[in-house]
C-alpha cells in the first residue's frame, strides 16, 4: 500500500513539474563560473527536477546499500548468539543429568 501511494505522488509531482515547465517556455540565460547559455525555461526545469530525482534516487540506494549491510551483520550476530545459546543449554543439561 505504501508503494502504490508513493508511485500516486510522483506522478501528481510529474505532472506539476510538466504543467509548469509547459507554461515557461520563454529563453533564460544560465551564468556558469566560466561561461553563460541561452536555454529554454522548460529545459532548465525538467533537467533540474530530473537531476534532483537522480539525487534523491541515488541517497536513498546508498541508504538502502547501508541497511542491508547492517541487516547481514545482525543476522550473523544473531546466528552466533544462537549457537552460544544452544551450546550453553547442551552443557547443562549434561551437567544435570550427571549430578542426578
Amino acid at each position: 500500500m505504501k508503494g502504490q501511494i508513493n508511485v500516486i505522488l510522483a506522478l501528481v509531482l510529474a505532472l506539476i513539474v510538466a504543467l509548469l515547465a509547459v507554461a515557461n517556455v520563454e529563453q533564460v540565460t544560465i551564468h556558469y563560473l566560466v561561461g553563460e547559455t541561452r536555454l529554454p525555461l522548460i529545459i532548465v526545469i525538467l533537467s533540474s527536477a530530473v537531476l534532483g530525482g537522480l539525487v534523491v534516487g541515488m541517497l536513498g540506494w546508498v541508504r538502502l546499500f547501508s541497511l542491508r549491510r547492517q541487516v547481514k551483520l545482525l543476522e550473523r550476530e544473531r546466528e552466533e548468539w544462537m549457537k552460544n545459546k544452544a551450546g550453553n543449554h547442551d552443557g547443562e543439561s549434561v551437567s544435570l543429568e550427571q549430578e542426578g
